[in-house]
């Protein structure tokens, strides 16, 4: 891609449309200085980017140069607008045109799609201002005088992206958001860090003034004495008071009753230990102890005389026995002299006595029956009183002991029922400190009741509250800004990390990608020869994550410090055109050079020449514009055109009116074949 044509109209020096039409293979543009020669160069930067950067001081005199862009002399131009055509390899011509009223028709999305590709650099319409169009106020400028980190970032934009994603951009793009992000987050904390101060400020001074009240400061003490809170918040006291007022009354209920239970459980004490009651269970017990011997005395009888009465019925079968037998033996009588029962020799003397012996005999056993009969009778009935009066005194003794376990079992319920209250078992011999206790609960209930009505009825304690509750709303709101600020500070640390490394890797890739303007420095350089001794010059990069690049000419020296101004032109001519032959990223190849021989000898604008004939050789489209017409003639000779890219030439001069025309435009055609053998006479060897 060449630059076709520029045509302006009311644009700087130029009033009147005029239109030039570049030569593919070179323009040269001549004339004295001032007729604006620059203009047209500052036409195709303007067209480009909207504005013009060769001027160090952007305002003087509270004007700018965007206030010296359009005509401003006498006469008024049909129009105001700068139109520039590329055209392309296949003949595609683009456009663009910016006036005065509407700007540009094109926008830079455009423009940067035709002009540049693959990974260009940031701001590419800039840097393919400044790498293609070369001015001689800018030539030590951008070269020599650039510091280290200037000149660095100088090559690093002409070189374009490093291929691929544009991690670097990215990165910046993520730092910037995480700074911004953090900025917004500090803002957000200064800002409510602000409101909390002037909150406090008013908080203290509504205490202040709640204090100096004398009803209001006597309910803060109650308050203070009797809910012991530590905490500073008013509304949370009077929350604390008001839980514990309640609390408190729904204690007062069973302290009454431990109070009713305590005195019960007294008067059941004192009953039961009186000198009567312990008497009487004295007597009960030796009454229990006398019935239970006589009763086991009675017992014992009952069973001699029932013992007996076995004996006596025994001894009664025995003598119905024998009673049957004697009679048996009656109305049987002797038999052979012999007793019928016992067989033994008997006379009947003896047989009748034996016989009245025995009903003696029955007579006594028969007899002895209802006397131990009559005897049991007797002792069962005094054993059955003596049973009753043990009933009796056991029933006693039992009433007695159920009277004990019922104290008892007061007792226990009433330090069971202070234990669940929590009302302390001290008092479960002490029923009036109970009460007491109970009555100073109510007193100081009441006073925490009427000091709760004070302060809720207080206009003071009423702004305090309100103050309190946005003073709690603005710490959460610092609390939560400062966790934003901590998230944000983290953030732009990784953020911060992750562009270092980006920037290191792609500083790395730079660094193998500046090899290829080393060897085109050093040919350049020899080739304009600024110095007559130092012949090379190199080119240094050094640091991490930011870059330094440094020219160092002969033992290690700086020619910007041991350079005249014509040498530093020269070697700054060598190293711009390097940087412009290393760009990769624009398929634009024309050159712009702005009078680029200003303080330097003839011998290296000769050598000038000679490199820029050497770009058209490339194939390079070169404009140069100089105020030597002998060097524009020199320029017209030896810069090669052909047939297909052919050379021509402008003067420029000022009109009668002030207004810069062409004064003479010329195309240059391609030099004949053998022109210096036919000038000389020879024949050409075929």
């Amino acid at each position: 891609m060449r630059l076709h044509s520029v045509e302006v109209c009311g644009f700087r020096g130029f009033r009147d449309k005029l239109h030039i039409a570049f030569g593919a293979g070179f323009t040269i543009l001549s004339g004295r200085n001032g007729v604006g020669k620059s203009t047209l160069c500052d036409a195709v930067e303007f067209a480009l980017t909207g504005k013009i950067d060769k001027y160090k001081v952007e305002t003087s005199a509270k004007e700018s140069i965007s206030d010296y862009l359009w005509w401003r002399g006498d006469g008024t131009p049909a129009a105001h607008y700068v139109t520039t055509v590329f055209i392309q390899d296949d003949g595609t011509l683009f456009d663009i045109t910016r006036t005065r009223e509407t700007g540009s028709n094109r926008t830079d999305e455009e423009v940067r799609a035709v002009l540049c590709s693959g990974p260009a650099p940031d701001d590419a319409l800039i840097q393919l201002c400044k790498t293609s169009i070369i001015r001689d106020e800018w030539i030590a400028a951008l070269s020599l005088d650039l510091t280290e980190t200037e000149r660095f970032e100088l090559v690093r934009s002409a070189l374009g992206a490093v291929e691929g994603a544009d991690f670097g951009g990215k990165a910046k793009d993520v730092l910037a958001s995480a700074e911004a992000s953090q900025d917004k987050s500090d803002k957000i904390y200064e800002a409510a860090r602000g409101q909390l101060a002037d909150r406090l400020t008013q908080l203290s001074e509504a205490q202040d003034a709640a204090a100096r009240a004398g009803d209001v400061a006597a309910a803060m003490q109650v308050l203070s004495a009797v809910t012991q809170d530590g905490s500073s918040d008013l509304l949370s006291r009077l929350a604390a008071g008001r839980r514990m007022l309640a609390d408190r009354r729904a204690r007062l209920g069973p302290m009454g009753e431990a109070v009713q239970m305590g005195r019960e459980v007294s008067a059941l004490r004192q009953a039961f230990g009186s000198p009567d009651n312990v008497q009487r269970r004295s007597e009960a017990r030796q009454a229990l102890a006398n019935a239970t011997v006589v009763k086991e005395t009675a017992d014992n009888a009952v069973a001699d005389a029932k013992l007996q009465l076995a004996r006596e019925e025994q001894a009664d079968a025995v003598a119905a026995s024998l009673t049957l037998l004697v009679e048996h033996g009656e109305r049987l009588g002797l038999h052979d002299d012999h007793c019928p029962l016992c067989a033994a020799a008997r006379t009947h003397d003896q047989f009748a006595a034996g016989l009245a012996i025995a009903r003696a005999r029955i007579e006594t056993l028969a007899s002895g029956v209802s006397q131990a009969r009559d005897a049991l009778r007797v002792i069962a009935a005094a054993a059955e009183q003596r049973r009753q009066s043990l009933a009796a005194a056991q029933a006693q003794a039992a009433a007695f002991d159920e009277e004990e376990a019922r104290l008892r079992a007061r007792e226990e319920a009433h330090v069971e029922f202070l234990g669940l209250h929590d009302l302390g078992f001290q008092f479960a011999q002490d029923a009036d400190g109970l009460e007491h206790e109970l009555l100073a609960e109510r007193d100081r209930l009441i006073n925490l009741e009427r000091a709760l009505l004070t302060l809720e009825a207080s206009q003071a304690v009423s702004r305090i509250a309100a103050l309190e509750d946005q003073v709690a709303a603005l710490r959460t709101d610092v609390d939560s800004a400062a966790d934003l600020i901590a998230i944000s500070q983290a953030a732009v640390a990784s953020a911060k990390v992750i562009e270092r490394a980006v920037r290191r890797v792609s500083a790395e890739i730079i660094d193998e990608r500046l090899a290829q303007i080393s060897p085109l420095l050093n040919e350049l350089y020899q080739r304009l020869r600024p110095h007559a001794a130092w012949r090379t010059i190199d080119y240094r990069v050094r640091g991490d994550v930011r870059r330094f690049l440094s020219l160092k000419v002969g033992n290690d020296l700086n020619p910007q410090f041991v350079f005249s101004s014509g040498q530093r032109r020269a070697a700054g001519l060598a190293f711009l055109l390097s940087v412009h032959l290393a760009r990769a990223w624009t398929p634009w190849r024309t050159l712009l050079l702005d009078d680029p021989v200003q303080h330097i000898d003839d011998f290296r604008a000769l050598q000038l020449v000679e490199v820029l004939a050497a770009f058209r050789l490339d194939r390079r489209q070169i404009i140069c514009a100089v105020e030597d017409a002998d060097l524009a003639d020199l320029l017209c000779r030896r810069l090669p055109s052909t047939a297909e890219e052919p050379g021509r030439r402008y003067d420029i001069d000022l009109g009668p009116d002030g207004a810069a025309v062409v004064a003479v435009a010329a195309a240059i055609p391609p030099m004949a074949v053998d022109v210096l053998r036919r000038g000389s006479g020879l024949q050409a060897v075929s």
